[in-house]
């Protein structure tokens, strides 16, 4: 009989087996199938395309893998804590309840059937314990949901509601720990079924009987399991969205941050090599936007200096080549016409000694540009007439104001007006100014210089009525190799060279400008204090001097 039925269990499963094996390929093979396929061959590339830039991460280096590294350490750490965490209350939750429940009942259970049978039976014997057992199992309205068993003094079971009698020996751990504490015992374990159960008994408080007479509940805990088995694959299945959702949201933030600062990084790679033309695109309005708005507005910059940079160079080059170029054809003129041309020779070497000086003051404009670059610009400063300064220069320029037919006026105040500075670089400034103002004026124009004193802030003034500057090119005309006219020479570092020799000496170049009207050029410095030492005297003073040596002369 074994044989058979194991035969045919054999037969069935082995039925059940291809049931199931043809009915898979049938699902396999048929429309829905090909559609699941697909749809799992696709979900597949999503999630390799989705994870295959941790993989390359996690291979790289750099602040992507540390950031991973602390991110997923941390969040794989949480999720571990909340997963026992849960696991425990749930286990707390439905198993703490369920044996309350059954502890609880079987107290009551045991209370009321000892005072049942002590109203009963003042002395219980065997049978009636049985009989009253009997009677109180067939009144159980829960049979099917647990098992309610009454165990007589030599620990065997006497009745049970199940109807069938448990085999002998069967161990009750719960009953034996009632037997020692006298009271109550339970017990949590798997029964010869192989069935989880949860078993509990009290010993019964019976009148005129010696033994330990008790009433035992035994449930199974095969549906608790289960619920607490889908309560936890619920979890875990949750905690799988939120890993996914936030390794979805950290390929999003990653990529967002790390592909452009890998974008940026090789966009600043080619800066560097000089292609100052190229540009980032600008996607979103946050650090990175700025950032990328800032490597701009560098690579903007450096092709305006790049430029002014090619601008200065052909400058420096054409400025140099036109004194070179008078030297070097009048000295050929002087060495080709000889001797006895001695108008002749005179004008060449006239010409030679005006471009050799022209060419001097080219390159010491060039170092002092050099030496303002580098910080290496030194002032020495001491009490000088500044009046007396403005007057050379004024008359150096007088010369050549009357052959390109225009008028230099400088309106000398009738005090001299004591400063604390550099002689030279002061009178370089000046130059400067007042050459700029000759250059940009046309024949018959007039160049005013002046002076005024207020607040201890003396303000040497510079006005011509040339083409003036535009406005949007007034602000960057102090920069250097800037020209704000590239018709007319120079270097465009001028203005740069007067503007920094001013800051040093603590005061300030202001320029002020109208397109089409005029320029107006302030040096402003402040006075030196009247108690120095060194005596300073008046242009008149002067002028009265040097009739006085020429008259000893």
């Amino acid at each position: 009989m074994p044989d058979m039925l194991d035969n045919a269990n054999n037969t069935n499963n082995s039925n059940g087996s291809d049931e199931k094996s043809g009915f898979f390929d049938n699902i396999k093979n048929s429309k829905l199938g090909e559609k699941t396929g697909k749809f799992f061959e696709a979900f597949g590339r999503m999630m390799k395309h989705l994870f295959l830039p941790y993989r390359e991460m996690i291979r790289g280096k750099g602040i992507t893998r540390r950031w991973l590294f602390t991110t997923f350490s941390l969040l794989g750490t949480m999720l571990i804590a909340i997963f026992i965490i849960s696991v425990s209350l749930i286990n707390s939750f439905y198993y703490n309840n369920i044996q309350q429940i059954i502890e609880q009942r079987t107290s009551v259970m045991s209370e009321y059937f000892a005072q049942t049978a002590f109203n009963s039976y003042t002395a219980m014997n065997e049978n009636d314990y049985r009989l009253s057992a009997q009677s109180f199992v067939e009144g159980f309205a829960d049979k099917d949901k647990m098992e309610l068993q009454f165990i007589n003094g030599r620990g065997s079971t006497l009745v049970t509601s199940t109807g069938f009698e448990p085999p002998a020996g069967q161990p009750k751990p719960d009953y034996d720990a009632a037997c020692k504490t006298g009271d109550h015992g339970t017990w949590n374990g798997y029964n010869e079924n192989n069935e989880h159960v949860y078993a509990v008994s009290y010993i019964l408080d019976l009148p005129n009987y010696k033994g330990y007479r008790a009433i035992r509940m035994i449930v199974s805990l095969e549906p608790t399991d289960d619920a607490v088995r889908s309560n936890i694959i619920l979890i875990f299945v949750i905690m799988l969205v939120v890993l996914l959702f936030i390794s979805l949201s950290s390929s999003y933030f990653i990529r967002s941050i790390v592909n452009p600062v890998k974008t940026i990084t090789n966009i600043a790679g080619n800066i560097a090599g000089g292609d100052f033309s190229i540009r980032l695109e600008k996607q979103h309005d946050d650090e990175i936007g700025d950032l990328m708005d800032s490597i701009n507005a560098m690579a903007a910059e450096l092709a305006l200096s790049e430029n002014a940079k090619n601008d200065f160079i052909s400058s420096v080059s054409h400025e140099l080549r036109t004194p070179l170029t008078a030297i070097k054809g009048w000295s050929e003129t002087v060495l080709m016409c000889g001797t006895e041309d001695e108008a002749m020779i005179k004008r060449g070497m006239g010409i030679i000694i005006k471009e050799t000086e022209r060419l001097s003051g080219l390159v010491e404009q060039l170092l002092d540009f050099s030496r303002m670059q580098s910080g290496r610009m030194v002032m020495n400063f001491q009490m000088l007439d500044i009046i007396a300064e403005i007057d050379d220069v004024v008359f150096m320029f007088a010369e050549k104001a009357r052959t390109e037919d225009k008028r230099l006026t400088f309106y000398e105040p009738e005090q001299a007006i004591p400063v604390m500075g550099d002689r030279d670089k002061l009178k370089q400034v000046i130059i400067i100014v007042i050459d700029n103002a000759m250059k940009y004026s046309e024949s018959g124009g007039e160049i005013y210089v002046y002076t005024s004193v207020e607040n201890d802030m003396l303000t040497i003034g510079v006005r011509d009525h040339g083409c003036g500057i535009p406005a949007d090119q007034l602000p960057k005309v102090k920069q250097k190799f800037y020209k704000a006219n590239t018709a007319k020479g120079g270097f465009g570092i001028g203005l740069a060279v007067a503007d920094e020799i001013i800051r040093k000496h603590n005061g300030e170049f202001v320029i002020d400008s109208v397109e089409g009207e005029g320029t107006n050029v302030s040096i402003i410095l402040p006075v030196a204090r009247q108690n120095s030492m060194i005596e300073i005297a008046s242009p008149a003073d002067k002028n009265s001097t040097e009739s006085e040596g020429s008259d000893n002369e």
